[in-house]
């Protein structure tokens, strides 16, 4: 369980990070790119997405770790083989989906709870951005 709690913290840290900082840079270094409001949100809205992509990707590669390397627990319900499916799993734990066709054991079971809780505020963290983005550069009718 030890070696699961310091993963967790690992990855907590890593996408927090990484997602403040490409926060910070769309805030900040981005300005210096010459783009219209409407392209600036736009990029913002898939940099933002992309910056998600990485961080689900992350805990994807955590979980094959686990599943592989750290004999942590491994996955009921549908096979789970190939990267693809770690990283669905890993997109269904992010966004809080839960499906539940792939269910992981033992001791993923606590990396896909702080994955759900890490991703629920690394999601409204992006929102909140966004709206703010939007606020100052959006062309209001009045």
């Amino acid at each position: 369980m030890a070696v699961a709690v310091i993963l967790a913290v690992w990855l907590i840290m890593l996408t927090f990070l990484f997602h403040y900082a490409v926060l910070r840079w769309l805030s900040g270094s981005m300005a210096r790119i010459p783009l219209s409001a409407g392209a600036r949100i736009i990029a913002i809205v898939f940099a933002v997405l992309a910056a998600h992509i990485v961080e689900i990707g992350l805990y994807a590669v955590a979980y094959a770790l686990g599943d592989g390397v750290l004999a942590l627990g491994g996955f009921g319900g549908l096979a789970v083989t190939v990267p693809h499916d770690y990283f669905y799993f890993s997109i269904v734990s992010y966004t809080s989906l839960g499906l539940g066709d792939v269910f992981p054991t033992d001791h993923l079971r606590f990396i896909t709870g702080v994955e759900a809780l890490n991703g629920l505020l690394l999601i409204t963290w992006s929102g909140s951005f966004i709206y703010i983005a939007m606020g100052r550069l959006w062309p209001w009718q009045t």
